[in-house]
């Protein structure tokens, strides 16, 4: 009874023994079925891989340049696959025909407005040189008006008088002060001739300042004329010498009055003694009331052209002068109008007749482009390049017959001496890739034979296109050059790539799915005595097979290669997943 009593308590100790050792929620049936990996140690390469199709970087992309709302037919189209050859580019061979009768219709039609057009412009360019001529002419007859109308007032009041009056009056008095104030009305003419200016001060004046038809008074009315009578400054002037002349026909008749008297006084004195006879008296007295009215009117007629006929004279010819000077700046005024005018209806026509121009050879551009030929020797190819889903829907496929869009691609002639992989790398591997990164490219057709290249192009924002359908896909086309010159690669043909990130030498690394997550905590499960326990790693790079173990485990090391079926992560405290923790049993 002892002897089973002890092996009892025997088997209790072992088994609690067993209970303890054993990791908590594994079972050894359970992780017979895991596959397994050994921890390896060597160099490590870490890639991009994607896969794209092979293009040509650079090609001959002829396009449909025709602009017709209906479309344009296709009347012949080189067969798709033609090989263009130097001959060909040399003869120019017709690769395409295009329907040209809608645009000779256009062109028939263009000529009768062109012609029109072209005839205005060259008239409004000849009427420029009509109105220069004249206003040069009206100019000039004007600036000979206002000459002569300032020797007019000079010769009349005398030159050191005139300059006089008119320094004054600020107005020019000789040829020097006559071409600075012309200069000076001209430019102030110019300047008023701009377009938004002027419109603002008509404007300004129609609303401040409206038409009164008050004429303005003329300077020469302020002017006393009489004052300069009585200085020698009219000693040169015409006045001068009509006053002179008139002062000595006054004088004159005076004498002549004095003689008469004298006379008539004598004859008195005979008549008294009757010597003569009363008709000879009464002659006498006749004689001396015309000396006297002589005396009279000379007297009256030098007072009247002092006090009345010089002044209006002399203000006459000053207005006269001062008009001839508004004159002249009105016809400048008037001829710039003309002008401007002119320019105007000048630019008009220029630019429309520019605008024609464009058209017509716009037109016979248009005409030239329905005849294709060769350029540069290659493999005909229909379309573009970058044919999708979406421009196949959106344009016609081509074959003779068919009605081409403007710019739809008719056919590309790709240069086979430079080709390239266009790829499209996924948002996670975007940072790792840059230009002119090392690849390696395989194409499908040709599996044994690995090219060489480089990152030649890598899109800044990613591809709208492909995000389409699925938001959440966030790819970035990229371009990878293949180096050397490869006959066998045909363009459209399916590549992959390789674009190598870095090179690890000499590092411990497993496969990529051996590796997990928890609260940003990476581990893997490591197989001890048969078991796989979960082990806490510290990784590195990686590429899309293996990666980095930088701490945590050791080469020959053997970890799972998926998650035991029995392992279940705690709940701890804040509501975050973690390991269970083994609980130890008393003995």
């Amino acid at each position: 009874m002892k002897k089973f009593i002890t092996f009892l308590v025997i088997a209790g100790i072992a088994g609690g023994a067993w209970f303890y050792f054993k990791p908590f929620g594994k079972k050894e049936s359970a992780h017979k079925d895991i596959p397994e990996f050994t921890v390896q140690k060597g160099d490590l390469r870490i890639n991009v891989l994607e896969g794209g199709n092979i293009q040509a970087l650079e090609y001959l992309q002829i396009k449909n340049q025709v602009k017709a709302s209906t479309g344009v037919k296709i009347l012949k189209v080189i067969e798709e696959g033609y090989e263009v050859t130097k001959e060909d580019v040399k003869n120019g061979k017709i690769l395409v025909k295009l329907d040209a009768s809608t645009l000779e219709e256009k062109l028939v039609d263009h000529d009768v407005e062109f012609q029109q057009t072209e005839s205005q412009f060259a008239d409004a360019r000849q009427d420029i040189e009509i109105a220069e001529s004249d206003a040069q002419s009206r100019l000039k007859s004007e600036r000979q008006a206002l000459r002569f109308a300032l020797l007019d007032f000079e010769k009349y009041v005398g030159k050191e008088a005139g300059r006089e009056i008119l320094s004054t009056l600020g107005l020019p008095y000789d040829n020097e002060t006559l071409n600075r104030y012309e200069a000076e009305a001209t430019e102030i003419i110019a300047s008023a001739f701009d377009s938004e200016r002027l419109k603002k001060s008509v404007l300004e004046e129609i609303e401040e300042k409206p038409f009164s038809a008050e004429p303005e008074d003329s300077l020469a009315q302020g002017v006393n004329f009489s004052s300069f009578l009585a200085s020698d400054k009219l000693s040169e002037g015409e006045a001068e010498q009509l006053i002179r002349k008139m002062r000595d026909e006054a004088l004159v008749a005076a004498s002549q009055l004095s003689v008469v008297e004298q006379s008539f006084a004598g004859a008195q004195r005979l008549r008294e003694r009757d010597f003569i006879t009363q008709q000879t008296l009464d002659n006498e007295e006749v004689n001396l009331k015309k000396a006297e009215l002589t005396v009279q009117t000379k007297e009256t007629e030098l007072d009247l052209f002092l006090d009345y006929e010089f002044p209006k004279e002399a203000q006459k010819m000053l207005s006269k002068y001062e008009e001839a000077l508004l004159d002249l700046i009105r016809s400048k005024r008037s001829a710039m109008a003309l002008m401007s005018k002119a320019y105007a209806r000048y630019r008009s026509y220029k630019r429309r007749y520019e605008l024609e121009l464009k058209k017509r050879k716009d037109l016979e551009e248009q005409m030239q482009s329905c005849i294709i030929r060769a350029e540069k020797p290659g493999l005909v190819a229909y379309g573009g390049t970058n044919d999708n889903y979406y421009t196949t829907r959106y344009y016609e496929s081509i074959s003779e017959g068919a009605t081409l869009k403007y710019g739809q691609p008719i056919i590309t002639i790709p240069d086979m001496s430079k080709l390239g992989v266009d790829v499209n790398i996924h948002e996670s591997h975007i940072k790792k890739v840059s230009l002119d990164q090392k690849v390696f490219i395989t194409a499908e057709s040709v599996p044994d034979k690995v090219l060489e290249g480089r990152v030649s192009k890598v899109a800044v924002l990613p591809d709208s296109n492909a995000s389409r359908y699925n938001p959440s896909l966030k790819v970035y086309p990229a371009t990878v050059e293949i180096s050397g010159n490869n006959d066998f690669l045909k363009p459209g043909m399916s590549a992959k790539v390789e674009i190598l990130v870095s090179e690890l030498d000499d590092v411990a690394f497993i496969p990529v799915h051996a590796v997990f997550t928890e609260d940003d905590e990476h581990f893997v499960f490591l197989k001890k005595a048969g078991l796989f326990d979960r082990h806490v790693v510290t990784i590195g790079q990686h590429n899309d097979q293996y990666i980095e173990i930088k701490g945590g485990l050791s080469e020959g090391d053997i970890v799972a290669l998926s998650k035991p079926d029995d392992y279940e992560p705690e709940i701890n405290p804040k509501g975050k997943k973690g390991s269970k923790s083994r609980k130890k049993k008393k003995a």
